[in-house]
């Protein structure tokens, strides 16, 4: 069963460029190494560009742990844990309704 996700968080504004780059790359991590994870999206806030979410959506639960253990979210980790203002906020989600499959 899929797994629907969302994580959000705040830096200091200082940060925000470091934290982006370390977006970057593990989303690219993902794309090429975690095929069971079939959404990934890291939006940036507009009215405050301190804040940033990301949306996930895990093939099942293994694919979770598979991303969870991997290298690049122990790199993300080590980067962006130290920046933000408070923990991160995980959220799991229930689907509704989508266009995609």
């Amino acid at each position: 069963m899929p797994i629907y996700m969302t994580a959000q968080y705040q830096v200091h504004p200082s940060q925000i460029g470091k934290i982006k780059e370390s977006i970057r790359l593990l989303v690219e991590y993902v794309k090429n190494h975690e095929p069971l994870t079939t959404i990934y999206i890291a939006q940036q806030q507009i009215l405050n560009p301190s804040v940033f979410m990301h949306i996930l959506r895990f093939e099942d639960e293994t694919a979770l742990k598979i991303h969870q253990s991997s290298p690049a979210s122990a790199e993300f980790v080590q980067t962006v844990y130290p920046q933000t203002l408070k923990p991160i906020e995980f959220m799991e989600y229930n689907l509704i309704a989508t266009i995609n499959p």
